[in-house]
């Protein structure tokens, strides 16, 4: 599999993608707190509190089993992809999962960029040996739902009541797919 993938989106705009280097932290940091209509359901912001810290993230992150993916625009991060394994590989019951995490700019949304940041995960996730991806989304994220579904995601469960925002309880859909 080749470390870069490029290609042109609808408008002429040429993206890469390609695993996250330290130099990218900064980026990544940006975009996971760039604003989206369901910002306040994104739980990513946990990860990326500083520049330092990330960069020390993705320094001492495990490559062979997990995976940050960045798509760049303009030498400027656009979308993150994060695949980490289950439990992190201390459950041999668990290992053959990877959990996925998406976040794409505002602005960059609807031009199949994450289906492709998908489709590159799933290919890094064969030839490591993984068997399963799994994402959980809140129901309230519309967009999210239907992207993993047109990458060939399932409906596992749903968590009812998650989560709550502000005085409103949203449910959590669990979507995974089988890589064999």
């Amino acid at each position: 599999m080749d470390k870069e993938w490029k290609f042109s989106i609808k408008d002429g705009k040429e993206i890469a993608m390609r695993p996250a280097e330290a130099a990218d932290s900064e980026g990544i940091i940006k975009t996971l707190k760039s604003f989206s209509p369901e910002r306040s359901y994104v739980l990513m912001e946990q990860y990326g509190k500083g520049v330092e810290s990330e960069k020390d993230y993705i320094t001492a992150m495990d490559t062979k089993n997990n995976l940050l993916l960045v798509a760049m625009f303009d030498s400027t991060v656009i979308g993150i992809l994060e695949a980490l394994q289950s439990d992190g590989g201390y459950r041999p019951e668990t290992s053959h999962i990877l959990g996925i995490g998406l976040h794409i700019k505002g602005e960059f949304r609807g031009f199949g960029i994450g289906l492709k940041m998908l489709q590159y995960a799933e290919e890094w996730a064969r030839e490591q040996g993984f068997k399963k991806l799994e994402a959980s989304v809140f129901t309230t994220n519309k967009r999210s739902l239907t992207l993993f579904r047109k990458a060939g995601f399932s409906q596992e469960c749903t968590k009812v009541k998650r989560i709550r925002v502000g005085n409103e309880f949203i449910d959590e859909v669990c979507i995974g797919k089988w890589l064999e």
